[in-house]
């Protein structure tokens, strides 16, 4: 039988072990966050996950009672912020958000990249996505995507498209697009989607597909959208149909924006942060900040993120590849 005293050296020895800080992880992980949290952006300033990242940075600053401040490291097509996050400390301080360059930048950049976007990371969250336009010059003769289709057919490398640079979701869209048609068209790779759109709408080349920001060059009249490349229709172009409606069925390109946490993250950090930044996702002042962006609110947290991080890994991958090609 165990006697009074037994139980109170136990209870000594277990008191003894707590001060010693052998419980001092599972203590630190509790207290999180004790010093300010670093966003990563791998983009300049301005761009769509830069602002999306700045969105939650003050809310999440005010839900953790903690500084969370925003770092734009940009370079090499993203890898120099993504690299930078893959080497830093997994203790949850440190935060990527990016989207696309993560599984696309290690297939297209001509320098050699330094890390794994599966295995160096550890998705936490993903909040919202945009799709890009099938858009040619108003003066085009080119009035449906089929339009286009039958001239790239007829007349293969004839017809010159525009994109953000090689390797870039601009031209992945063309890419999957001459893949799905058996059409070829010629590419122009501008440093930047801007100068892109900015030559497609002087006619300079005969189309471009590029992002929401061709959408007042559209309802302004000096561009003429053939299609979108998600799955729906857009809220502001809804006359204008998707790329699987205007002919090519399980033609579907999307982008999106999360947080990812460098490997070895203590899972309940994950957890933490991935419930901080989903009920942010899930407010109303997201949604509105989404429309006013022209993205879609597409909320993943920590587990499904994680589980398709392979296919969302080698989905790019394969996209990336039909650019060579292209």
């Amino acid at each position: 039988m165990i006697d009074k005293r037994t139980l109170i050296l136990a209870a000594a020895a277990s008191t003894a072990l707590a001060a010693s800080g052998l419980h001092a992880p599972a203590q630190a992980q509790a207290a999180y966050p004790t010093k300010p949290i670093r966003l990563i952006v791998p983009a300049s300033p301005g761009t769509a996950v830069d602002v999306t990242a700045r969105f939650f940075s003050e809310r999440l600053a005010r839900r953790l009672n903690s500084p969370v401040v925003v770092e734009n490291r940009d370079g090499a097509g993203g890898a120099v912020g993504i690299t930078f996050v893959s080497k830093a400390p997994a203790d949850g301080y440190t935060i990527l958000f990016a989207g696309i360059p993560l599984y696309a930048t290690p297939h297209v950049s001509e320098a050699p990249v330094s890390f794994d976007p599966v295995k160096d990371f550890t998705p936490v969250a993903r909040f919202n996505g945009a799709a890009l336009a099938f858009v040619v010059p108003a003066s085009s003769p080119y009035k449906t995507l089929q339009d286009l289709i039958a001239a790239m057919k007829a007349r293969p490398n004839d017809l010159t498209f525009a994109s953000g640079g090689n390797g870039s979701t601009s031209q992945m869209c063309t890419a999957l697009l001459n893949e799905m048609t058996r059409t070829k068209a010629r590419h122009v790779a501008y440093k930047g989607n801007s100068p892109a759109v900015t030559d497609t709408v002087g006619g300079q080349v005969d189309f471009t597909c590029n992002s929401s920001a061709v959408v007042p060059l559209v309802k302004s009249g000096k561009l003429r959208a053939l299609a979108v490349t998600s799955r729906v229709r857009w809220d502001e172009l809804p006359e204008v149909p998707t790329v699987a409606e205007a002919g090519v069925p399980g033609y579907e390109i999307s982008s999106w924006i999360g947080a990812i946490a460098p490997v070895g993250t203590p899972a309940a950090i994950v957890q933490k942060l991935s419930d901080e930044l989903v009920a942010i996702a899930q407010g109303s002042e997201f949604r509105e900040f989404c429309v006013k962006q022209t993205m879609y609110v597409e909320i993943v947290d920590a587990k499904p993120f994680q589980a398709g991080a392979v296919a969302e890994a080698a989905r790019w991958k394969r996209l990336a590849d039909l650019t060579k090609a292209n």
